[in-house]
């Protein structure tokens, strides 16, 4: 049976670096962003709150939309959205879904996230017109 998900990333950023997550399989380290799978009824929006509250214990508001993403593997399809957001609360408690995080330099995404669907985007994103706040991609994110 083939399935399907929405789902959304959120990129943290402070000081040039972004907040990212991983766990180990099999020994390796796997990298992630914060964020999952939108659950029946929500906004994209109110599902990256969500998903950053479970993941990181953080409040989060939504500044723009950056990206699409997609990924099909075996019969699941999941295809999502980066948002950039602020970080309302700062006191950041990692959940047993993580190991724990690390704040990776912008110029190293494709030194962590290598074999990761979101370095095939993010390494070619034009960083200072993400990290411009007087742009924004929509009006109504709250």
């Amino acid at each position: 049976m083939e399935r399907f998900f929405f789902a959304v990333k959120a990129i943290i950023v402070r000081d040039e670096k972004f907040l990212a997550l991983y766990d180990y399989k099999k020994g390796n380290k796997r990298w992630d962003l914060p964020g999952g799978r939108m659950e029946f009824g929500e906004t994209a929006e109110e599902t990256l709150k969500r998903e950053v509250r479970e993941e990181l214990s953080l409040d989060v508001r939504p500044i723009k939309v950056i990206d699409t993403w997609n990924l099909t593997h075996k019969k699941i399809q999941i295809t999502g959205i980066f948002y950039l957001v602020d970080m309302l609360t700062d006191n950041i408690k990692i959940s047993e879904e993580h190991e724990d995080y690390e704040w990776i330099l912008i110029k190293d995404i494709g030194r962590y996230f290598a074999k990761n669907i979101y370095a095939s985007r993010m390494e070619f994103w034009n960083w200072d017109l993400i990290l411009d706040q007087s742009i924004n991609f929509r009006s109504d994110i709250s």
